[in-house]
């Protein structure tokens, strides 16, 4: 392989380059990977979620937690595979059962973080629908129904 000087510039490089890089890579995941954006869409999401319920700070650190271990799943598994793609693009029983573990790992956080979410939000949403003033629709005036 050719040497073209690159590998100094990273070994110097500051704190301010190292996070703008780091920012790229989350960046490049986002806009390149449709898993990825749906976990951090649902991560958005639950965060809102809770929020609005007004869930505990303990709840909230725990689904904090459940996202960031979902995120990091899926990235490694991007990792992986992408390396792997890089290294051969032959079909081998072991590279395929190396995928399948580590989008079986994704698929594992991807449970407790759907497990935890049901139990911090369920209950609170059922509140909130049993709360809401409903009216059968032959019950409501003209200005209801607009």
């Amino acid at each position: 392989m050719e040497n073209t000087g690159h590998t100094d510039n990273w070994r110097k490089q500051g704190l301010f380059t190292s996070i703008k890089n780091a920012l790229r890579g989350i960046g490049h995941i986002l806009n390149h990977h449709y898993n990825a954006r749906l976990i951090f869409l649902f991560s958005v999401f639950a965060v809102l979620l809770g929020f609005y319920l007004q869930v505990s700070n303990l709840e909230m650190f725990v689904l904090g937690v459940a996202v960031i271990v979902l995120f990091i799943s899926e990235v490694i598994n991007t990792i992986i595979e992408d390396v792997i793609n890089l290294i051969t693009q032959e079909y081998h029983l072991k590279i395929k059962i190396i995928k399948d573990v580590a989008a079986g790992v994704v698929l594992v956080a991807m449970f407790f973080f759907a497990i935890l979410c049901y139990c911090v939000f369920v209950k609170r949403i059922m509140i909130v629908l049993r709360n809401i003033d409903y009216k059968p629709r032959s019950e409501m005036t003209s200005y209801d129904r607009r």
